[in-house]
Protein backbone atom coordinates (compact mmCIF):
# COMPACT_ATOMS: atom_id res chain seq x y z
CA UNK A 1 0.00 0.00 0.00
CA UNK A 2 1.32 3.42 -0.78
CA UNK A 3 0.94 6.35 1.93
CA UNK A 4 0.81 9.67 1.41
CA UNK A 5 2.14 11.65 4.08
CA UNK A 6 0.98 15.37 3.98
CA UNK A 7 1.07 16.76 7.60
CA UNK A 8 1.89 20.42 8.81
CA UNK A 9 4.27 21.93 11.51
CA UNK A 10 3.41 20.55 15.41
CA UNK A 11 3.52 24.04 16.32
CA UNK A 12 6.56 24.55 19.05
CA UNK A 13 7.09 21.31 18.66
CA UNK A 14 8.22 19.89 15.09
CA UNK A 15 8.62 21.00 11.57
CA UNK A 16 6.12 19.58 8.55
CA UNK A 17 9.55 17.78 7.39
CA UNK A 18 9.89 16.02 11.24
CA UNK A 19 6.24 15.24 11.26
CA UNK A 20 6.03 13.36 8.17
CA UNK A 21 9.87 11.34 8.84
CA UNK A 22 8.33 9.80 12.28
CA UNK A 23 4.59 8.80 10.64
CA UNK A 24 7.13 7.70 7.96
CA UNK A 25 9.12 5.43 9.69
CA UNK A 26 5.82 3.92 10.79
CA UNK A 27 4.29 3.40 7.88
CA UNK A 28 7.41 1.96 6.40
CA UNK A 29 7.99 -0.56 9.42
CA UNK A 30 4.89 -1.55 9.05
CA UNK A 31 5.70 -2.85 5.22
CA UNK A 32 4.25 0.51 2.73
CA UNK A 33 5.45 2.33 0.56
CA UNK A 34 5.77 6.27 1.88
CA UNK A 35 5.29 9.18 -0.22
CA UNK A 36 6.49 12.61 1.84
CA UNK A 37 4.20 15.62 1.13
CA UNK A 38 4.74 18.06 4.23
CA UNK A 39 2.21 20.81 4.03
CA UNK A 40 2.09 24.50 5.88
CA UNK A 41 -0.17 27.24 6.13
CA UNK A 42 1.54 30.43 4.97
CA UNK A 43 3.68 30.20 8.10
CA UNK A 44 7.21 28.26 8.93
CA UNK A 45 7.73 25.92 6.14
CA UNK A 46 5.68 27.17 3.51
CA UNK A 47 9.10 27.38 1.17
CA UNK A 48 9.69 23.93 1.87
CA UNK A 49 5.97 22.54 1.09
CA UNK A 50 6.66 25.20 -2.47
CA UNK A 51 9.59 23.24 -3.35
CA UNK A 52 12.27 24.46 -5.76
CA UNK A 53 15.78 26.58 -4.51
CA UNK A 54 15.67 29.89 -2.47
CA UNK A 55 18.15 33.00 -2.47
CA UNK A 56 19.36 33.41 1.18
CA UNK A 57 19.62 37.38 2.69
CA UNK A 58 20.33 38.81 5.66
CA UNK A 59 17.38 40.95 7.01
CA UNK A 60 16.18 43.05 10.06
CA UNK A 61 14.92 40.18 12.37
CA UNK A 62 11.62 41.28 14.31
CA UNK A 63 13.39 42.37 17.30
CA UNK A 64 16.26 44.21 15.18
CA UNK A 65 18.71 41.10 15.14
CA UNK A 66 20.14 40.66 11.80
CA UNK A 67 19.04 37.04 10.22
CA UNK A 68 19.28 34.68 7.43
CA UNK A 69 16.40 34.83 5.24
CA UNK A 70 15.52 32.58 2.29
CA UNK A 71 12.86 33.53 -0.39
CA UNK A 72 12.42 32.34 -3.83
CA UNK A 73 12.49 33.84 -7.36
CA UNK A 74 10.67 31.51 -9.87
CA UNK A 75 10.74 33.50 -12.50
CA UNK A 76 9.18 36.95 -12.63
CA UNK A 77 7.39 35.73 -9.14
CA UNK A 78 8.88 36.13 -5.86
CA UNK A 79 7.43 33.84 -3.01
CA UNK A 80 8.07 35.35 0.35
CA UNK A 81 7.53 33.68 3.82
CA UNK A 82 6.76 36.15 6.41
CA UNK A 83 7.92 33.99 9.01
CA UNK A 84 11.71 34.09 7.45
CA UNK A 85 12.22 37.63 8.27
CA UNK A 86 9.42 37.99 11.09
CA UNK A 87 8.80 34.75 12.74
CA UNK A 88 8.04 34.11 16.32
CA UNK A 89 10.80 30.97 16.19
CA UNK A 90 13.12 33.76 15.22
CA UNK A 91 12.92 35.29 18.57
CA UNK A 92 13.03 31.97 20.42
CA UNK A 93 9.24 31.70 21.07
CA UNK A 94 6.59 33.79 22.65
CA UNK A 95 8.72 33.99 26.70
CA UNK A 96 11.15 36.01 24.47
CA UNK A 97 9.62 38.34 22.70
CA UNK A 98 8.76 41.63 22.80
CA UNK A 99 5.17 42.05 21.25
CA UNK A 100 4.71 45.62 21.25
CA UNK A 101 8.56 46.12 19.79
CA UNK A 102 8.49 43.22 17.38
CA UNK A 103 8.85 45.12 13.61
CA UNK A 104 8.10 43.21 10.17
CA UNK A 105 10.59 45.73 8.56
CA UNK A 106 12.39 42.52 7.70
CA UNK A 107 9.48 41.63 5.12
CA UNK A 108 9.93 44.61 3.70
CA UNK A 109 13.84 44.10 3.42
CA UNK A 110 12.55 40.67 1.22
CA UNK A 111 9.97 42.42 -0.91
CA UNK A 112 12.34 45.65 -1.95
CA UNK A 113 14.90 42.76 -3.09
CA UNK A 114 12.28 41.05 -4.85
CA UNK A 115 11.51 44.07 -6.56
CA UNK A 116 15.33 44.94 -7.92
CA UNK A 117 15.62 41.05 -8.71
CA UNK A 118 13.16 42.19 -11.58
CA UNK A 119 10.04 40.07 -9.97
CA UNK A 120 6.30 41.58 -11.01
CA UNK A 121 4.48 39.56 -8.88
CA UNK A 122 4.96 38.66 -5.30
CA UNK A 123 3.12 36.26 -2.92
CA UNK A 124 4.13 37.05 0.77
CA UNK A 125 2.98 33.83 2.62
CA UNK A 126 2.03 35.14 6.12
CA UNK A 127 1.72 33.07 9.44
CA UNK A 128 3.84 32.18 12.41
CA UNK A 129 4.70 35.75 13.12
CA UNK A 130 6.22 37.61 16.21
CA UNK A 131 4.61 40.91 14.79
CA UNK A 132 1.03 42.96 15.65
CA UNK A 133 2.39 46.03 13.65
CA UNK A 134 -0.23 45.91 10.96
CA UNK A 135 2.40 45.62 8.72
CA UNK A 136 3.85 49.11 8.74
CA UNK A 137 7.51 47.48 9.21
CA UNK A 138 7.20 46.50 6.29
CA UNK A 139 5.04 49.44 3.98
CA UNK A 140 8.15 51.79 5.98
CA UNK A 141 10.77 50.02 4.45
CA UNK A 142 9.22 50.46 0.81
CA UNK A 143 10.09 53.30 -1.23
CA UNK A 144 6.49 55.30 -2.64
CA UNK A 145 6.04 54.10 -5.71
CA UNK A 146 7.51 50.59 -5.92
CA UNK A 147 4.50 48.67 -6.39
CA UNK A 148 3.52 50.50 -8.94
CA UNK A 149 2.81 47.76 -11.94
CA UNK A 150 3.41 45.16 -9.37
CA UNK A 151 1.09 42.29 -8.48
CA UNK A 152 1.33 41.71 -4.80
CA UNK A 153 -0.71 38.90 -3.07
CA UNK A 154 -0.91 38.12 0.39
CA UNK A 155 -1.28 34.02 1.39
CA UNK A 156 -3.12 33.45 4.75
CA UNK A 157 -5.60 31.43 6.18
CA UNK A 158 -7.67 33.01 8.27
CA UNK A 159 -10.21 35.89 8.50
CA UNK A 160 -9.39 37.85 10.90
CA UNK A 161 -9.71 41.80 10.42
CA UNK A 162 -7.07 44.35 11.09
CA UNK A 163 -7.78 45.73 14.41
CA UNK A 164 -8.61 42.25 15.89
CA UNK A 165 -5.08 40.63 15.14
CA UNK A 166 -4.46 42.30 18.46
CA UNK A 167 -6.66 40.07 20.63
CA UNK A 168 -6.56 36.79 18.61
CA UNK A 169 -3.21 36.83 18.21
CA UNK A 170 -0.91 38.53 20.17
CA UNK A 171 -1.54 36.64 23.38
CA UNK A 172 0.43 33.92 21.18
CA UNK A 173 3.09 36.49 21.09
CA UNK A 174 3.76 36.89 24.61
CA UNK A 175 1.29 40.01 24.79
CA UNK A 176 -0.02 40.48 28.52
CA UNK A 177 -3.64 42.18 28.43
CA UNK A 178 -2.10 45.34 28.89
CA UNK A 179 -0.06 45.44 25.95
CA UNK A 180 -2.76 43.60 23.69
CA UNK A 181 -5.37 46.58 24.80
CA UNK A 182 -2.15 48.85 23.92
CA UNK A 183 -1.62 47.26 20.30
CA UNK A 184 -5.37 47.29 19.37
CA UNK A 185 -5.53 50.80 20.04
CA UNK A 186 -2.14 51.24 17.67
CA UNK A 187 -3.26 49.16 14.90
CA UNK A 188 -6.43 51.25 15.17
CA UNK A 189 -4.53 54.55 14.92
CA UNK A 190 -2.37 52.77 11.90
CA UNK A 191 -5.64 51.65 9.77
CA UNK A 192 -6.64 55.46 10.20
CA UNK A 193 -3.22 56.48 8.57
CA UNK A 194 -3.60 53.84 6.17
CA UNK A 195 -6.87 55.29 4.77
CA UNK A 196 -5.62 58.67 5.08
CA UNK A 197 -2.28 57.75 3.00
CA UNK A 198 -3.18 54.84 0.49
CA UNK A 199 -7.12 55.63 0.66
CA UNK A 200 -7.61 52.20 1.50
CA UNK A 201 -10.01 51.41 4.68
CA UNK A 202 -8.45 47.58 5.96
CA UNK A 203 -10.86 47.90 9.12
CA UNK A 204 -13.13 45.68 8.30
CA UNK A 205 -11.21 44.14 5.08
CA UNK A 206 -11.49 40.22 5.94
CA UNK A 207 -8.09 38.51 6.39
CA UNK A 208 -5.96 41.98 6.98
CA UNK A 209 -5.43 40.96 10.24
CA UNK A 210 -3.47 37.57 9.50
CA UNK A 211 -0.33 37.31 11.09
CA UNK A 212 -1.02 40.85 13.08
Amino acid sequence: MRVVIAPDKFRSTATAAQVAASIEAAVVACGHEAVLKPLADGGEGTLDAIGGSNRVMVVSGPLGDDVAARWRLDGRTAWIEMAQAAGLALVGGADRNDAVAASSVGVGELITAALEAGATRIVVCVGGSATTDGGFGAVRELLVGRLSGVELTVACDVRTTFVDAARRFAPQKGASAAEVRLLERRLERLAGLYTDEYGVDVRDMVGSGAAG
